[in-house]
């Protein structure tokens, strides 16, 4: 009897550990990506080479759990291949600030905000 109570709270733990570890991309989740996003072209505009740095980092840790929390959903070829990309511009993005080249930095962004926008089109609740 023992065995199934120890095997029964074992099964349990995973369970929750697993329920936990599920993403959540709510409302408030993509704000965060929205305003990261935002700041991202305005420390651009201003060439602030340390508030890029800081912006990608962010967006590439919020894409990885887009892409992660769609990867799961299933049935969503469309948001992963958009957060592939967008991970792959946020790349390009610290390239371009790291050679100084803010202005082909600032076409990538403008090409990430689209990425976000088309993004919407398919998977945003009204």
């Amino acid at each position: 009897m023992r065995k199934f109570v120890v095997l029964g709270v074992s099964l349990l733990a995973v369970a929750g550990s697993v329920i936990s570890a599920q993403i959540e991309i709510d409302d408030d989740f993509m704000r965060n990506v929205e305003d990261s996003n935002k700041s991202l072209a305005n420390h651009i505009a201003v060439k602030d080479t340390k508030g890029v740095s800081v912006d990608t980092k962010e967006l590439s840790e919020m894409f990885a759990q887009v892409e992660a929390f769609y990867a799961t959903k299933g049935d969503a070829q469309d948001a992963l291949d958009i957060t592939k990309k967008s991970r792959q511009l946020i790349v390009e993005i610290d390239k371009s600030v790291a050679s100084k080249d803010f202005d082909s930095a600032n076409v990538k962004a403008s090409d990430l905000s689209r990425a976000c926008k088309s993004c919407h089109n398919f998977y945003k609740k009204s």
